[in-house]
């Protein structure tokens, strides 16, 4: 038995499912309601087609520089902040729990990238960008960090989130990890 066929009336597009119609209907409505990215304010008439496009904001672009091992060059975005670093940093990323918050409601599955690093040349940015711009000065600073540790409990918190957001992608911990070795 051969299902039926739906077709719409606004572009004669067909489909065997009603509720596929259905869904597409939308594209041709005046939409009362669009759903908004917060980051780059691309508007979507569904709420599943925005999920599935924030999902691309959450994921940094490591640069490779050969399969499976994250490129150590700085970029030119980076080169840029470092010559000219920000000492001015929000005060919702100086408490653990206020940058926790913050991060979690703009950052989904992957929030710690969200996170606002507060010390060092690249104050302000965040731990995506960290990873998308100098995966090499990333891998010397949490090198240094499991070798000698933190004793400032702000900076402490947020190498240790660094850690494990680093540790999210093994491109950018293949080299912490061989240094590491090399010291053992």
């Amino acid at each position: 038995m051969e299902k039926p066929i739906h077709w719409c009336s606004v572009c004669n597009k067909t489909f065997t499912e009603k509720s596929n119609l259905t869904r597409h209907l939308k594209i041709h409505a005046v939409a009362s309601e669009t759903f908004d990215c917060d980051v780059c304010r691309k508007s979507f008439t569904t709420k599943s087609s925005l999920v599935s496009h924030q999902q691309q904001h959450q994921y940094p672009n490591i640069v490779l520089y050969r399969q499976g091992e994250a490129r150590l060059q700085c970029t030119g975005a980076a080169k840029s902040v470092a010559e000219a670093p920000s000492t001015a940093v929000d005060p919702t990323w100086l408490d653990p729990q206020t940058a926790e918050a913050a991060a979690k409601r703009s950052g989904g599955e992957l929030w710690k990238g969200q996170l606002v690093i507060v010390f060092g040349k690249y104050t302000g940015q965040t731990f995506r960008w960290l990873l998308e711009n100098d995966v090499g000065w990333l891998v010397w600073l949490l090198f240094q960090y499991c070798q000698q540790g933190e004793q400032n409990k702000l900076l402490k918190w947020q190498k240790e989130r660094l850690l494990e957001y680093a540790r999210e992608f093994s491109p950018v911990t293949w080299h912490l990890d061989r240094r590491l070795k090399k010291v053992q």
